[in-house]
């Protein structure tokens, strides 16, 4: 354990929302019904029985025709949104007699919703699975924990469940059972370049959003540099826990890969992120689909509204655009012309043909994304 006063007791935080999970660090409280504050008015939280913010119980068998299974950290859980505007609940109202369950668990990596999806994945029914990678979990996954801060405005301290990377490629599951939270001392100061862009940026903060923005857009800031080399370790990481998570699959898998704000409003480059999962996608024959795309064909000016003024969460807008795209990516998934037939012996994969003509036409290394990408009714991702 880290340096700090170990508590006996998770810190309020988690008796309030969230409780302690061995495996996975933490998980929602079970069977909550809580109201947020919030800059957007406030937001709903419902929890199931097993604790995820999902409106179906995880039951053995399939409700309906179709079962279809979405992981991912806050941006899939729906920070700042209310059950019933996210993108998983939009996903569901545009696919026919089709149950989606959500596996979203705020603050989490990869490497934690991997370990979510072994969980349940021997236990349940289900027919695809959309794995949401937001781009910053490339930073996550090799963290052994996390920052936050209590209702009270506390910092403490989370720790959480990492993998590390053998050296023939294997997974080695580290730091379970997971300690418990505890109350974080003064940070140490970093020196140097570190701590200038430390002071720099808790300054731009305090100046507030518009004037961070207007930083980012002047200075061209790369949130992500790790996404500029395929030997990059938090790449490597990353890469490894996706091909052990979709080869654990025999049903269809997309990848859905979720931008950060200044990707959507080209404050940066999102180039390397698409060479890196364009590669991803080549190598395995998984669906990639760059959410990206779709939030790129609304119009720049008004490009703003899909995040909230403080919070970068998606706000329900975006959520909208997002599940009416991803349904448009997993509907073929479901269908029997459409369902990508694997065969993994041979490393061979059977894709839409036209899709696959779509992607070859696209410049992966071309500098943030060209105009006309994201057209309706297209599926954009890459095999």
């Amino acid at each position: 354990m880290n340096a700090g006063i170990q508590v006996s007791k998770p810190p309020r935080l988690h008796r309030r929302l969230m409780q302690y999970d061995r495996v996975l660090g933490y998980r929602y409280t079970p069977r909550l019904k809580l109201r947020i504050p919030h800059e957007g008015g406030g937001y709903l939280v419902k929890t199931n029985a097993d604790g995820f913010r999902c409106d179906h119980a995880v039951t053995p068998h399939k409700n309906r025709a179709h079962r279809v299974l979405v992981f991912g950290d806050s941006f899939t859980a729906g920070d700042g949104v209310s059950n019933g505007k996210r993108y998983s609940d939009v996903l569901e109202e545009n696919l026919p007699d089709t149950e989606v369950l959500n596996f979203g668990l705020s603050s989490s990596g990869t490497d934690q919703q991997y370990l979510i999806f072994q969980q349940y994945a021997g236990r349940i029914d289900y027919d695809a699975v959309v794995i949401g990678v937001l781009v910053e979990n490339i930073k996550r996954n090799v963290a052994t924990e996390r920052d936050w801060a209590d209702h009270t405005g506390e910092a403490v301290r989370v720790p959480k469940p990492w993998f590390a990377l053998a050296p023939d490629g294997g997974l080695i599951l580290q730091g379970v059972p997971v300690g418990l939270p505890y109350k974080a001392e003064a940070p140490v100061s970093e020196g140097g370049r570190g701590s200038l862009r430390t002071t720099l940026r808790r300054m731009a903060n305090t100046l507030g959003p518009d004037f961070k923005d207007f930083c980012q857009r002047l200075t061209k800031f790369q949130p992500l540099p790790e996404y500029g080399s395929p030997n990059n370790d938090g790449w490597r990481l990353m890469r490894a826990i996706l091909e052990h998570w979709v080869s654990d699959l025999k049903v269809p898998v997309v990848i859905a890969v979720i931008p950060v704000y200044q990707y959507v409003e080209e404050t940066a480059s999102y180039k390397d992120i698409r060479r890196r999962f364009d590669e991803f996608a080549k190598s395995t024959g998984v669906p990639v689909y760059h959410v990206v795309d779709d939030l790129l064909r609304e119009p720049a000016e008004t490009r703003r509204r899909l995040r909230f003024r403080i919070d970068c969460h998606f706000t329900p807008d975006a959520h909208q655009i997002v599940g009416q795209a991803l349904a448009r990516v997993v509907a073929p998934l479901l269908s029997e012309s459409g369902i990508r037939e694997i065969d993994r012996e041979s490393s061979s994969a059977v894709v839409n043909v036209g899709t696959r003509q779509a992607m070859r036409d696209r410049d992966i290394g071309q500098e943030g994304i060209a105009t006309g990408r994201g057209v309706a009714g297209t599926n954009h991702f890459t095999s």
